[in-house]
């Protein structure tokens, strides 16, 4: 009788332990870092979003940094522009997305092996990087922002900077680069920290678009934000190679169609 209630404590004992050791081991792969739970991914709101996702797509929902934003933006982008990715039904929560394309078409497969390359960085050749994040703020208006801090640093005379004008190129006067010669000098002569802006306004002077190069790395590139024309408070970003800068209208509204193409909705939360 002794043995038989010994044998029964054993038992609980080993349930219990078992039941903690697969509770760790859960909580481990869920969260190996040990992150904050807040921090594990984006907030969601108290009233879930009914969403549904469609067939051969990874299907997002993207948050805005923003916590007094009230929405969310759906975006079912097909598998082929994500970057080892994998078909799934899920919904998946995210505060931004990388998508890759080719240009011009924009319409097919990125291939992995080419963010290999040597310095490459995935945008070798024809390859573009676009970046999608939900913004309240427009592209324009962070483009003014970027570029009163780099004129608040030449008014200023900054030591650290060397201000160059350059002639205007791909139909823009507003053309000039940023060098760093402390660190040139360190490097015995390389300017790949080089940084290089053409400024294309609008009538009214306002910046429309600001390009953003490193015109001397080993894979020249420039990049522009620009709001989605079907959601604005979509901000895409897009990185491509310098070369391309000769067809940079044709690209900005490639890039725009191809992502408006993919349907993104906004759905409204409930705080």
């Amino acid at each position: 009788m002794q043995m038989i209630k010994i044998n029964k404590i054993l038992l609980v004992a080993f349930i219990l332990i078992a039941t903690i050791s697969v509770s760790i081991i859960a909580s481990w792969i869920r969260n190996p870092y040990g992150l904050e739970e807040e921090r594990i991914g984006p907030k969601k709101s108290n009233l879930s979003a009914t969403v549904l996702a469609v067939p051969n797509a990874m299907n997002f929902l993207l948050h805005s940094y923003s916590t007094e934003s009230e929405y969310v933006i759906h975006l079912a982008l097909p598998n082929h522009y994500i970057h080892e990715s994998h078909e799934t039904t899920r919904i998946i929560d995210s505060y931004s997305l990388s998508a890759y394309m080719y240009y011009p078409g924009l319409n097919g497969k990125y291939h992995p092996e080419n963010r290999n390359l040597p310095k490459c960085n995935g945008y070798c050749g024809g390859y573009v990087s676009a970046y999608i994040v939900p913004s309240n703020e427009s592209a324009s208006t962070i483009s003014t922002k970027t570029l009163e801090r780099v004129d608040r640093d030449r008014n200023q005379g900054n030591p650290f900077m060397k201000f160059e004008e350059l002639s205007p190129e791909f139909g823009m006067a507003d053309h000039f680069q940023i060098r760093y010669p402390v660190i040139e000098d360190k490097t015995e002569g390389n300017k790949s920290s080089t940084q290089e802006f053409i400024i294309k306004r609008s009538e009214n002077g306002d910046i429309k678009y600001l390009f953003e190069c490193s015109p001397y790395k080993p894979s020249p590139a420039c990049s522009v934000k620009f709001n989605l024309s079907s959601r604005p408070e979509l901000l895409v970003e897009i990185t491509f190679g310098r070369h391309l800068m000769t067809q940079w209208e044709s690209l900005i509204n490639s890039t725009n169609e191809k992502i408006v193409s993919w349907g993104p909705t906004r759905i409204e939360l409930v705080k």
